[in-house]
This record gives C-alpha cells, sequence and structure tokens, in this order.
C-alpha cells in the first residue's frame, strides 16, 4: 500500500495543501488512517480521487456537485451514485458542445484573418 502524508499527496496531485485540507473538510476524500498522533495517512484510492476531483472541477463541475457524488460513492449508495454520474454525464455533454461551438467559431476567425492577410 502507497502511504502518503498531506504535503505528498498534494505534491503528486499537483494541488497546494490547502486544498487537500479543503477537500477533506468538504468530505471528498478522507484520510485512509490515521496515525497515533492524530495525523492523516492517505492511500492510492486518495490520490485517484483527488486526481479526479481536480480534473472535474478544472472541466467545470462545481465542488457541491462533486461532494454529493464522492459522499454517494463513500456510503456506496447505488441509486444516489447514477443519478450524480448522470447530472455529471449531461454537464459534460453541455460543455463539450459549448467548447466545439467555440472550437468552430474560432477556426472561422483564424480562416478570415488568414483570407485578410493573404489579400491585403
Amino acid at each position: 500500500m502507497n502511504a502518503y502524508t498531506i504535503s505528498r499527496l498534494a505534491e503528486d496531485a499537483g494541488v497546494s495543501v490547502h486544498v487537500v485540507r479543503d477537500h477533506v473538510l468538504r468530505g471528498l476524500l478522507h484520510p485512509a488512517r490515521r496515525t497515533e498522533s492524530g495525523y492523516g495517512i492517505f492511500d492510492a484510492q486518495s490520490l485517484a480521487r483527488l486526481r479526479f476531483v481536480r480534473a472535474a472541477f478544472e472541466a467545470g463541475i462545481g465542488l457541491d456537485e462533486l461532494t454529493r457524488l464522492c459522499r454517494a460513492l463513500d456510503a456506496n449508495d447505488g441509486d444516489d451514485v447514477t443519478g450524480c454520474v448522470q447530472r455529471l454525464l449531461a454537464h459534460v455533454a453541455a460543455r463539450q458542445a459549448t467548447l466545439s461551438a467555440v472550437k468552430t467559431k474560432l477556426a472561422e476567425m483564424a480562416y478570415r484573418s488568414e483570407q485578410e492577410h493573404v489579400a491585403g
């Protein structure tokens, strides 16, 4: 088992210790165990979850929705997990459609700019 202190977990995930602490307080992450002095020790599953949560957050999914998902996962509540996943998939699909439209518009702008440059 890989054992991570909070600082090593943060470093390996590319976030600050403050982000990890915030995620623990919100219930997104939980230490796998605690030392005798009370320090949280995280495992490889914690690192994978932290990386997922950060990627989802950077993709525009809010921490409240991610917290609901993580709590449902932790409670092993299949119905709630399914509902959360369906909402997140709908969010991702809408985000992809928006980004696709932006990409198309940018390509049009680049093409027009190139044509004007060649003509001018």
